[in-house]
């Protein structure tokens, strides 16, 4: 339910001005969610004793008189419908509004022996023809006996674990016997 909210207001904000300015939204957004994820910011927010007012106020405040108009707007509607905890929320969304437009993701390959570059670039553009966005993928290690690939804002996961492969093999020999 919160998550359409959050994603009303994502509309709204991107929506204005064709876009233009969420890149600066979100950057400020960002500095603002992360600042509402320390305890003390979410005690304030949930609190019942702070007016909504002085919540408001508190978070404009801190965006500084630089700030654009229209986003301080929007912060006071939220604090107004008791919703500034949305506000994490409301900048994951545009972010991944933002990744889904230019059509560019970014996602991780697990194993635990380092690819190669050449493999690297022909496992990414294997999933860019799949997908038809452009992947970019970073090497992470880890102790899998495989490779397990992620992109997590796709949806995209592929695993090829020699334990799964050798357990089926297994299984299909049992099977036939």
């Amino acid at each position: 339910m919160m998550e359409l909210v959050a994603k009303r207001y994502a509309k709204a904000l991107m929506e204005i001005d064709g876009g233009k300015k969420l890149d600066a939204f979100i950057d400020v957004l960002e500095g603002v969610s992360a600042a509402l994820e320390t305890p003390k910011a979410k005690e304030i927010i949930a609190s019942p004793l702070v007016s909504a007012a002085d919540k408001v106020s508190l978070i404009t405040e801190s965006l500084g008189k630089k700030a654009d108009p229209l986003l301080k707007e929007l912060i006071k509607v939220m604090g107004e419908k008791g919703r500034l905890a949305l506000i994490p929320e409301l900048t994951a969304i545009l972010k991944f509004e933002k990744k889904r437009a230019s059509n560019r993701f970014t996602g991780h390959v697990e194993s635990r022996d380092a690819l190669d570059a050449a493999a690297l670039k022909d496992l990414e553009e294997a999933l860019s023809r799949h997908s038809g966005a452009e992947i970019t993928l970073k090497q992470v290690k880890s102790d899998l006996n495989g490779v397990k690939v992620e992109v997590e804002d796709l949806g995209l996961e592929l695993n090829f674990s020699k334990d799964r492969v050798k357990a089926a093999l297994l299984d299909y020999i049992q099977k036939a016997l």
